[in-house]
This record gives C-alpha cells, structure tokens and sequence, in this order.
C-alpha cells in the first residue's frame, strides 16, 4: 500500500465503506476504530500539528475528502477509487444505521443541529430515545478534563456503536485521540459541518461549485472571519506538504496504533 502525507487511504468507495461501518461492528475489545477524512486544511495542520498527527496515526480507516488530496493520491499510486467526503459519507451512513442495531452519539456545534437529528431517528426511523445521544458542549469543552472525562463516560455507558463528532478539526479527531481508551469499542468520525449541511441547519454549497471545486469559496463567502485565512492563507501549504511527500521526508511519528485502512 502506497503513504501518502503519511497515510493509508482505503481503496474502497464511499457504497463499500458504507456497508463495512453499517454491517461490521468494531470486534470487542479493540477500543476505538477513528475513521477520518483527509482535505486539504487537514493535510496542512498535519504538518504543523504533532498532536494530529498521532491522532491520524491511530486511525482505522482514512479516505480522501478534498479533491486536489484525492487526486494527488491517485497520481501517487494510493489506488483510491475517487474522492469519498466526510459530508457525503455521513450523510450515506445515516441511513444506513438501523433501530435495535446501532445506537449513535452525535456532539454537535449547536443545539437546532441536535433536536433535529433526534427529530430524524427518534421521530423519522423509529429509534428508541435512549438509543440515540446527543450532546452540543460548551466552547473549550476540549481543554476541561473533567467534563470531558464526564462525556467520555456518558458515550460509553450509552452503549455506542457510531460516535459522530461536529465540533470541527482538528479538535474532534484530537479529542476522540485523546479519549479513545475511555469510549468502549465504537466507530468514531470528525465530521465536522456535514452534521450540519445533513439536518439543514448549516447550508452545503451548490453542486455544481462542488463538481469545480469552489466548495472553499462558498464555505468562505458564508463564514469569512472564520474561514478566510484557513482557505486563503494556510492553503498555500498544500505545495509544501507535496514537497515533503515527494522527497520522502514526510515523517509521522508512530501513535499506538499502526494506521490501518482496509
């Protein structure tokens, strides 16, 4: 298998994946199996960000969500299958996620987006409430130990199977990092807005802007202070990350799981 930027990206596409993280439980006893999603902003704080890095060593599985990372594997040799986004990826699992089989837990950025995705389960597919949890924690939630130890519990005794975090990169990949030997044996995901962009809370660029790759100028356009300098400025660190992918000196500390990617 081919690294790219240090990573194993899977070769299966976004329908395999789908019905491995629906049908395919994590085996008992392994702990947590992070699934992340690797674009362009992720790739960049790879190379500036040790904490990450260690986060995305640890991971199970790991696809190529940007466009220009997709094909930069692709012309590398990684044998991916095309782009599989966080966004499109969330919103083909959820379906997929059936009562009495799965019980999700979803930490989310704000409270509409998670009234809205018990309104979908609970209401719309027949969930039991308990099944389903939903948490939006303060800000900085990430940094207090004790509520976060609290919340790793709370994810744990809830018996989940499919554990969802939009609370942003690279806070949630580090976070479920942190915490995995707290949070039973579940999928864990950094989904970040596709929480949103699924429930209507949070709306996703058109299609076509997608198709040109301009999905950045929308998210841009929508949220300027927040989102200009990742997009406009950091971005520019994609070629040197290419760079170093190149001649070899990409060099990610080893976590304590190998990266795996089936």
């Amino acid at each position: 298998m081919t690294e790219v930027f240090g990573i194993d990206f899977t070769t299966r596409d976004q329908k395999a994946l789908v019905e491995q993280l629906s049908r395919q439980p994590v085996t008992p006893g392994s702990g947590l199996a992070m699934v992340v999603t690797a674009n362009i902003d992720h790739v960049v704080n790879l190379l500036r960000n040790e904490h990450f890095r260690e986060a995305y060593r640890s991971a199970r599985v790991a696809t190529a969500d940007g466009v220009p990372v997709a094909l930069y594997a692709r012309l590398r040799g990684a044998g991916l299958p095309g782009r599989v986004a966080g966004p499109d990826l969330f919103a083909s699992l959820m379906p997929a996620l059936e009562s009495g089989t799965h019980r999700p837990f979803f930490v989310v950025s704000r409270d509409e987006t998670g009234e809205r995705l018990r309104d979908y389960l609970v209401g719309g597919r027949g969930f039991p409430g308990d099944a389903v949890g939903v948490v939006c924690p303060p800000f900085g939630f990430e940094k207090d130990r004790d509520y976060s130890a609290g919340l790793a519990r709370r994810i744990r005794e809830n018996g989940t199977t499919h554990l969802f975090m939009g609370v942003g990169s690279p806070k949630s990949e580090v976070w479920l990092y942190d915490w995995a030997a707290a949070l039973g044996d579940c999928y864990g995901f950094g989904i970040g807005a596709g929480i949103d962009y699924f429930v209507g809370t949070e709306a996703r660029a058109p299609q076509w802007m997608q198709t040109l790759c301009l999905e950045w100028f929308w998210r841009v356009a929508c949220e300027p202070r927040r989102l200009a300098r990742r997009y406009m400025v950091d971005a520019l660190l994609f070629p040197v990350a290419i760079a170093r992918d190149l001649t070899g000196r990409w060099d990610l500390p080893e976590g304590p799981h190998s990266h795996r990617a089936s």
